[in-house]
């Protein structure tokens, strides 16, 4: 038997825009989430989350990025699996789960029927949080 070499990928929407993150970054996809707000934060920054009684910070990506139409009124939450930090990402919806073929595999996004679908990047989202957090506290 064959080792399995593709990836798994999770092809999402933010508003009407496609995006896709490997499995392994997902720890959880929450549909119909309470957001509580927090105060004194920057207005990406729409609250909290508890994932199985842990909070998450819960980005609007939109907003971050000074989108006009930046509201999102789906309730779907993307929580991220990662080490150093607890931060989610509203989301429009779930696209598919998605094994491309290893030459759909791009160095800017995968390749999904007829169109190149940009990977998400996540770091953008964690270096934008501690230099805005990091700014208020000074």
């Amino acid at each position: 038997m064959q080792a399995e070499t593709n990836e798994s990928y999770l092809i999402f929407t933010i508003h009407k825009s496609l995006f896709a993150i490997k499995n392994t970054n997902v720890q959880e996809i929450m549909h119909s989430a309470k957001i509580h707000p927090l105060p004194f934060v920057p207005d990406y920054i729409e609250g909290m989350v508890n994932c199985r009684g842990v909070p998450y910070t819960v980005v609007n990506f939109l907003k971050l990025n000074h989108e006009e139409n930046c509201e999102i009124s789906e309730p779907a939450i993307l929580v991220f699996r990662r080490k150093d930090d607890q931060f989610a990402l509203h989301i429009s919806g779930i696209e598919l789960f998605f094994e491309p073929e290893e030459e759909d595999i791009l160095s800017d996004g995968i390749k999904y029927k007829t169109r190149i679908i940009p990977y998400f990047d996540v770091d953008s989202i964690e270096a934008a949080l501690c230099q805005d957090l990091m700014e208020e506290e000074i």
